[in-house]
């Protein structure tokens, strides 16, 4: 019986890499002034690292609670922030696949109390961020002038909300409160003319699944997107106005805090009034699920009607290039290099495709970057999916450690050279920036 337990153990550890283990413990003993190392509470992170088809690294590190001592564990929740919008667009393109939905269709067919720009506006410009719909933060504040600065005051003041979630007003402001907003603007500038990030327009999107599936948005993505993969993401929802928790349900007791540093010291921060918008934030989840989720992606990489339609830029007016697919950021390279054919070195074109999000809401912070390379073939023929590397990194974080740069991604750049070299020429990852 023992020998038995021992191997089951064994079948289910999760995989570590050690040098993976010293680029993040590194790391954060420098962001953290060299706490980290001497076994202080500090806040952390979670990653995990698919090599080609393998799963070859997940492990968390620092804490998710520093009151209480609770680690970081690989069923820690984490708020997502941005990376929310893959799931967002992953939910559209499930209509349009099912043909519910038509991405040519201007935003009027669907959304009759907005003024004449929505005959203008498709559903391709918001999921493209070519909508040039304004930011509703800036409304918000415009419509509160009391509220200004609201954000950054959160930033500033210790507060439990996190594991206190269920706990709200009876009227939180929610997506229809965005919807109300955007139709008091009468004129916004020219759609499809230029790339400008909008979380407004996936705020819209979610509140167009509604409209269309005829069920409430965070409903529908756990049923279309989230348990509609091939193994079943169980810690991942949507959390909006209606959403409810018990304080020890899973989504609640096992969610981390969220910690800003403020004069050298990580304060707890949490609760804004727009704390409930969906669809450009607001999907919730643990470094496992993500794990899956992006090994699932892995299994798309190849499959070029996927591709064409979660990662494929587009044409704007004038000829111009916008390189963010469905929630995702764009890069695609070429390069020379060295490769072995029939024992011989020999230089050979490379080509490279890579996607990338970052997610940030109060001092969350999530990023998750994707690349691909292979040796172009000669004479016209097929590239061969199995001869190509591919990487899968996420990392998340309950804190933002003050650094200039954005920690998550930084880590992931620096993992990325383990598996694709230190030259930005070679490792597509390190040309991400880190900055968007």
């Amino acid at each position: 019986m023992a020998a038995k337990r021992v191997q089951s153990r064994k079948r289910n550890a999760l995989p570590k890499s050690a040098k993976v283990d010293e680029i993040v413990t590194n790391y954060l003993d420098k962001v953290c002034d060299g706490a980290f190392k001497k076994g202080e509470r500090v806040p952390g992170v979670a990653v995990a690292v698919r090599w080609n088809k393998k799963i070859v690294h997940l492990n968390c590190y620092g804490y998710a609670n520093l009151e209480t001592g609770a680690k970081i564990k690989p069923n820690t929740v984490f708020d997502l922030g941005s990376l929310s919008k893959q799931f967002t667009a992953a939910a559209i393109y499930n209509l349009v696949i099912h043909n519910q939905l038509d991405i040519n269709e201007p935003l009027s067919n669907f959304f009759f109390e907005l003024p004449r720009w929505a005959d203008a506006i498709t559903v391709e410009d918001l999921l493209h961020h070519t909508s040039s719909l304004p930011d509703y933060f800036d409304i918000y504040e415009q419509l509160k002038p009391r509220a200004k600065g609201f954000y950054n005051k959160a930033l500033e003041k210790s507060d439990d909300w996190y594991p206190t979630m269920p706990n709200r007003k009876k009227k939180e402001i929610s997506n229809k409160n965005v919807l109300e907003w955007l139709a008091t603007k009468n004129r916004v500038r020219a759609p499809d003319t230029e790339y400008g990030y909008s979380n407004s327009g996936y705020v819209v999107l979610a509140e167009l699944v509604e409209r269309v599936a005829q069920k409430p948005f965070a409903h529908y993505v756990m049923e279309s997107v989230v348990f509609g993969i091939d193994e079943e993401m169980r810690n991942t929802y949507v959390f909006d106005e209606e959403y409810g928790f018990a304080p020890d349900d899973p989504q609640t007791a096992n969610h981390a805090k969220c910690y800003n540093r403020v004069k050298s010291h990580f304060v707890p921060v949490g609760y804004t009034p727009l704390n409930f918008i969906v669809g450009d934030g607001n999907v919730h989840s643990t470094i496992r699920d993500l794990a899956m989720w992006e090994k699932f992606l892995h299994k798309l990489d190849y499959h070029l009607p996927a591709r064409a339609l979660l990662w494929s830029p587009v044409l704007i007016k004038n000829r111009k290039q916008v390189n963010y697919g469905a929630g995702w950021r764009l890069l695609r390279d070429k390069y020379e290099g060295p490769v072995k054919v029939k024992g011989k070195q020999v230089i050979r074109k490379h080509e490279y495709r890579a996607e990338y999000h970052r997610g940030v809401w109060l001092a969350w912070r999530s990023f998750i970057g994707r690349a691909s390379r292979w040796v172009v073939p000669e004479g016209g023929k097929r590239i061969d999916a199995r001869r190509a590397e591919s990487l899968g990194i996420i990392v998340l974080s309950n804190a933002d450690f003050g650094e200039n740069q954005f920690t998550t991604c930084r880590i992931a750049q620096e993992i990325s050279k383990l598996y694709l070299g230190k030259w930005k020429k070679d490792n597509i990852i390190n040309r991400f920036n880190c900055d968007l």
